[in-house]
């Protein structure tokens, strides 16, 4: 008998051994593709922390004060493996506790663990489509293949979707409208926590085609990649959209580069390499078909909507003047607005602007923003962006626009479809800021949840079964670090560990780093000849690297890795 057990116990570890192994090496095949697919001409490294780490520029934002329930946080912990007692002793909780709160800093978004990357898709129109609950693996590029195929058009950045052609009915009418909602940091982590905060969805996922086991198929995990997937169909390695931001190192010092920004505050549209399906959609029918794209950070409806009247002036003679509504909002006039030489602003945004809609609705909307006056709420205007109070504004804005340029108008029924573009944003802001476990997130998804409903009756209304909507996420987030133990490292520290290996007398002009990203880094290569220091002896700097006595970087790979 005692042979036996033995013999049994020594099957188990060999089956946790080779467990533990294939688990190991799906993930970092997994994490390969996705740095083959977004490295960019100039990188020379792609950083892999250890999961629940955080590599991101010291923030300025003071502690929030974030609420949990017990039940729901219990969740959290099984589902990513963390321990409830031990965490109940960190945080010194009562066993009788059923809800605390928590002073928590932020949360962050960039890596390939499942936390950032699974998302869901939910694709309506039972005109076009096939309803059921699908569980290929798709990614955001595949979304404009999806519309190019319902719009018979064969545009360039068409990838593959032959295991698809399930989900299609046989049908050659084309929408009048084609409607994208993104929920931005709307990815399973956020559905998972709080499983009844979101009916509507829910109930879509019966009466569409949802695709459970769509991912983020890119580095990196962010606004401006994920929006420009989404809208072009390509990679970062096509697109050049990689980060929000880069960080170039000038003097030794960090500047930020945000996507999409020129010099002082002109945009340059260039950035983005590729044409977005709206391009050329718009070029193939003379700029008939009318383009809306909305969001209150310009990296994002940029990346879907793409370049405008610069794009098509130059390329469609004779044609209609080009008229994108691509639009933004605009912190330091506190309204919306967009890039003039290339963007159409609509009518609409009159009646949205930002301390005049929160004045007005603030009795009526009970969230967790409060201002006072014009100069607190200046201040707290990122505490607004993450409130029910944007949720609303982003909603009603996005319908009164489609409302303007299509319902009252001939276009919203002349044969050419049309592609309208919104994203939510307020899950994004109020996940950052509270972490998407807390109740305030809770709040905000159960009105992103009720502002889908009522575009989709919008929708319903208006265009009968002549419209097609598609509701998906961006990203989604690592946990707050103070509920995972992850770790934080700023670039600022990076920068200086790895600029220890330069002479002292050097580091002020000088620097190992051309530019950084979270998961990219560009080295100097002249820095490193002239001071003779190897690709190799930087990748041991980086992999030693440790915050509080643990290591950060779970692996470091040069281009050679990735083939």
């Amino acid at each position: 008998m005692k042979h036996k057990w033995y013999r049994n116990c020594n099957s188990v570890i060999i089956f946790l051994s080779i467990f533990i192994l294939f688990t190991n090496c799906f993930w970092e095949k997994q994490y390969k593709e996705a740095a083959k697919k977004s490295i960019q001409p100039d990188t020379d490294l792609i950083l892999v922390p250890y999961p629940f780490n955080i590599l991101d520029r010291e923030s300025d934002d003071v502690p929030t004060v974030s609420h949990y329930s017990k039940a729901e946080i219990q969740n959290i912990l099984l589902e990513h493996g963390l321990s409830w007692e031990e965490f109940k002793v960190k945080w010194e909780l009562e066993d009788t506790a059923q809800e605390f709160e928590k002073s928590v800093h932020y949360t962050t978004h960039f890596t390939q663990y499942s936390y950032d990357t699974d998302i869901p898709i939910w694709l309506y129109g039972p005109k076009w489509f096939h309803n059921g609950v699908y569980s290929d693996i798709i990614h955001q590029q595949h979304i404009p293949s999806i519309y190019g195929k319902i719009l018979n058009f064969e545009f360039e950045n068409k990838i593959d979707i032959e295991s698809l052609q399930k989900i299609f009915r046989n049908q050659s009418d084309k929408p009048e409208l084609i409607v994208t909602v993104v929920i931005d940091q709307g990815g399973h982590q956020l559905y998972n926590s709080h499983p009844y905060s979101f009916p509507f969805l829910k109930k879509l996922m019966t009466n569409s085609v949802y695709f459970r086991k769509a991912k983020v198929g890119h580095l990196e995990s962010h606004t401006a990649v994920g929006h420009a997937a989404i809208g072009t169909g390509t990679y970062p390695r096509e697109s050049a959209i990689h980060s929000n931001e880069i960080y170039l190192v000038k003097n030794g010092l960090i500047v930020p580069k945000p996507a999409y920004r020129g010099n002082g505050q002109s945009f340059d549209l260039s950035e983005l390499k590729t044409l977005t399906l709206a391009d050329q959609w718009d070029l193939l029918n003379d700029n008939i078909p009318l383009i809306i794209s909305q969001c209150y950070a310009a990296r994002a409806s940029i990346g879907m909507a793409g370049h405008g009247a610069k794009l098509s002036s130059n390329m469609i003679k004779g044609a209609l003047p080009d008229k994108d509504y691509v639009y933004w909002q605009d912190k330091k006039l506190l309204s919306w607005n967009t890039d003039i030489e290339s963007f159409v602003l609509p009518k609409s945004i009159n009646k949205y602007e930002l301390l005049s809609y929160y004045q007005l609705k603030k009795d009526a909307v009970k969230t967790h923003f409060e201002s006072n006056n014009p100069i607190e709420f200046r201040v707290k205007l990122h505490q607004f962006q993450a409130s029910e109070f944007q949720v609303r504004m982003d909603g009603e804005l996005f319908r009164d626009t489609i409302a303007e340029l299509l319902v009252n108008t001939k276009y919203g029924n002349d044969g050419y479809t049309d592609l309208a573009y919104v994203t939510l944003k307020a899950t994004d802001a109020v996940g950052h800021m509270y972490g998407w476990e807390s109740e305030e997130a809770n709040q905000i998804l159960k009105a992103t949840d009720d502002e889908v409903r009522r575009i989709f009756e919008f929708l319903e209304t208006h265009f009968k079964d002549k419209y097609i909507l598609l509701v998906t996420a961006d990203h989604g987030a690592a946990p707050m670090p103070e509920i995972s133990n992850g770790l934080f490292l700023t670039q600022e520290r990076f920068l200086l560990e790895l600029d220890s290996l330069l002479p002292e007398s050097a580091r002020s002009q000088k620097s190992l780093i051309r530019w950084i990203t979270h998961s990219q880094l560009s080295l100097d290569r002249s820095v490193m000849r002239e001071f003779e220091i190897t690709e190799e002896q930087i990748i041991e700097k980086i992999k030693s690297i440790t915050v509080g006595g643990k290591k950060f970087f779970r692996k470091i790979w040069k281009r050679s890795d990735l083939d």
